[in-house]
């Protein structure tokens, strides 16, 4: 072997060491790399992962909360609805009463609204022919202060009766006091109705 083949051979030598140390270098960099990579990837499908779960119970969460309102606003709807029922009940069971009970209420009704003064009691058909005699002595005895009449013309009302006095009237039909009531009604029936 010659000075110059020893020379190259020594070159080739340091070169194939120097590109094993490149290439050693360069694999150690991409496994380091890779590694990284991997890590970064598992880091990001765990959070992606995460969210996705948490996405997942907020919308069970959400569906859950609105599946209890649409429980709750029905069954409120229900309860009113029997409510409801009830109170229109009550009323029809006044209107349906036999003549004394059904006149001993419009007497209670007159108490509570009659005032000082002259005025006229109007009264329907079906009301005007089935009227106790004693009726209107009834009324004065009840409010003494009220110079009142019971109207000979029928009223197109249901059940109930007007008061007038004057250009000013008192609507005392058994639906006007209902409505007028309707309120305090409702939380009573709901009481008796529904007491937990």
């Amino acid at each position: 072997m010659t000075g110059l083949e020893s020379i190259i051979k020594q070159i080739a030598g340091d070169a194939q060491g120097e590109a094993d140390g490149i290439l050693a270098e360069a694999k150690q960099k991409a496994d380091k790399a890779l590694a990284e990579a991997k890590e970064e990837a598992k880091r990001q499908a765990d959070a992606i992962l995460q969210k996705g779960e948490q996405d997942a119970k907020d919308i069970r969460d959400r569906a859950e909360s609105a599946a209890e309102l649409a429980k709750r606003n029905q069954m409120l709807s229900f309860k009113q609805g029997l409510i409801g029922e009830a109170i229109e009940g009550a009323r029809a069971s006044l209107e349906d009463a036999p003549d004394k009970e059904y006149f001993d209420s419009l007497l209670q009704l007159y108490k509570r609204f009659a005032q000082k003064g002259q005025g006229e009691m109007r009264l329907n058909q079906k009301d005007l022919k089935r009227l106790p005699d004693d009726f209107l002595a009834r009324m004065k005895q009840a409010v003494p202060e009220a110079d009142m009449h019971i109207s000979p013309k029928p009223s197109d009302i249901e059940s109930g009766f007007l008061l007038v006095y004057g250009g000013m009237d008192i609507n005392c039909t058994f639906r006007a006091v209902f409505e007028d009531a309707a309120d305090a009604l409702r939380d009573a029936a709901g009481k008796l109705l529904f007491q937990a």
